[in-house]
């Protein structure tokens, strides 16, 4: 009797933090309402939305009146922070899951259940980071990218014109081929200088 209360206390716990994990994420990627438009692009093409994922435009200009260099550097501010935010999500999943595993008084299953569930997000770790180097190879000044378990956000610097259908549909195939997942799952944005 003690030992199931203890499991589910544990898959409680573990519940907890991805919870938390995946509300961080939400919440950062969220950006107020006077800070997103729609794609210039997905305008002219009202259906793709269904082809490439969700695509939008982040506006990160607001405290840049200064100018060029003020500019990158709060590009470089915003995707920093990105990646600060993902980690630290991320760390505190890992710190919860860990004790999990090397407490005594975890039973056998939630060891297993936390150990593959380590596993899982090491996994997503590689993907992000191999997926944001492909993303800097093909040419976009910066990127971060957010695999959930069932949404991957990806934040790249817009280009010079903006981010077209091309862009999205190509980094909608580099997602889907890196991750296996769906492009409905996908939700591209950009973060306008």
């Amino acid at each position: 009797m003690v030992s199931i209360r203890k499991r589910g206390a544990v898959y409680g716990v573990i519940g907890l933090m991805l919870c938390v994990a995946v509300y961080l994420n939400w919440s950062y990627f969220q950006a107020p309402d006077e800070l997103t438009v729609a794609n210039q692009a997905m305008e002219e093409d009202n259906d793709a939305s269904s082809v490439y994922g969700e695509v939008t435009a982040v506006d990160s200009a607001d405290a840049k009146a200064g100018g060029s260099e003020e500019a990158a550097a709060s590009d470089s501010d915003y995707f920093a922070q990105a990646r600060l935010t993902r980690q630290t999500a991320r760390d505190e999943a890992l710190t919860m899951l860990r004790e999990t595993v090397s407490s005594e008084d975890s039973t056998e299953d939630a060891k297993a259940e936390a150990s593959q569930e380590i596993t899982v997000i090491a996994g997503y770790t590689v993907k992000e980071e191999r997926l944001e180097s492909q993303l800097k190879a093909k040419g976009y000044a910066d990127a971060v990218v957010y695999i959930s378990d069932d949404t991957i956000s990806v934040v790249v610097a817009s280009p010079d014109g903006g981010l077209t259908s091309a862009d999205a549909a190509s980094i909608s195939e580099m997602v889907t081929s890196e991750t296996g997942a769906k492009p409905s799952a996908l939700r591209i944005s950009e973060a306008k200088s």
